[in-house]
């Protein structure tokens, strides 16, 4: 059985092998692009010597910032599984009628399924833990620069570099996954049933992934008008505001409105006026120390989600597909 899943789905596995080596490529190329030119202006040695690093790390940035920007464009990588392993598992064996031919052998229709979902399953985990691990390597420079206070715009915490990191990017494969085996089982047609999955996958993965960074409570940073608050740089930060002497919220009109002054029919406002009165900048964020938490619960909450789609989808394969 193992081997006739492998000669029925073996397209579908080598070419996403294909796309993950073409990922790794991507990878190891850009990283060791990175290491040879911190080598080369001497960055390494500033910061192994704790050194003020602002102008190389500037020169840095300013070559490899954008090297993160296709991972915007794989934010929606885990929906593959589903798309392509999870839709036709089923729907394609019900809507030739191969399924009666392998259901009339001595395996029964329990162990079939077992297998075939075993595989994806199995080569879904492994796709994302090599993704997770190389991603992980692969910022360690950025880590390093902002460890030293060298500032950055690429860390574990943004969106695009979340999604693909931990364990989310591993839970998110198999939620889709099941979301496309669950939606064949049921439809029994494969081309309606992939277009289910990309409908309810994006339903849950786009409020996902604005929900995720209020799954624990943010935290507010206030600073004195005309200095920024005391944010990490490693930091996600959700939103920025204005605060009274008290830190309350208050408006920027409020705010416009204590320390406006007028001459010669020009109205305008005194800075000095607005530091005194005590208004503050504030910055609402989420540290980077809670990057493991907020992992955990949305991986829980597609785990859970998973598991149950893959029961329906096996409940009615068993007991109803005939």
């Amino acid at each position: 059985m193992i081997a006739l899943t492998w000669r029925q789905h073996r397209a579908q596995l080598l070419v996403a092998a294909a796309l993950i080596l073409a990922l790794s490529g991507y990878l190891l190329v850009t990283r060791h692009q990175m290491a040879s030119y911190m080598t080369g202006i001497g960055l390494d040695a500033c910061l192994a010597r704790h050194g003020t690093c602002g102008v190389l790390a500037g020169a840095f940035f300013s070559r490899f910032a954008s090297a993160s920007q296709p991972f915007s464009l794989l934010d929606l990588l885990p929906l593959l599984a589903g798309l392509f392993w999870g839709a036709p598992l089923i729907a394609r064996e019900t809507e030739r009628g191969t399924h009666r031919l392998a259901w009339t052998q001595s395996i029964s229709r329990g162990r079939w399924l077992t297998i075939k979902l075993a595989a994806f399953t199995g080569a879904a985990i492994t796709a994302a833990a090599i993704i997770a691990l190389l991603l992980a390597w692969w910022l360690h420079p950025f880590d390093q620069l902002i460890a030293v206070g060298a500032g950055g715009n690429v860390n574990r915490m943004t969106p695009s570099v979340f999604d693909l990191s931990g364990t989310v990017l591993a839970a998110s494969a198999l939620f889709a996954f099941a979301l496309g085996t669950a939606a064949g089982a049921l439809i029994r047609r494969t081309v309606p049933a992939m277009a289910v999955t990309l409908g309810a996958y994006l339903a849950v993965w786009l409020p996902l992934g604005s929900l995720r960074y209020h799954f624990v409570t943010p935290l507010t940073a206030h600073g004195p008008f005309g200095s920024a608050p005391p944010v990490p740089l490693s930091a996600y930060v959700l939103s920025n505001s204005y605060a009274d002497a008290s830190g309350h919220p208050i408006s920027f009109s409020t705010m416009l409105a204590a320390c406006q002054t007028s001459h010669d029919g020009q109205t305008g406002v005194r800075l000095s006026c607005l530091a005194a009165k005590g208004f503050q900048f504030s910055t609402t964020y989420q540290p980077d120390s809670r990057f493991w938490q907020i992992q955990g619960i949305e991986s829980g909450i597609l785990l859970v989600a998973a598991v149950t789609l893959i029961g329906i989808g096996a409940w009615w394969t068993i007991q109803r597909v005939n």
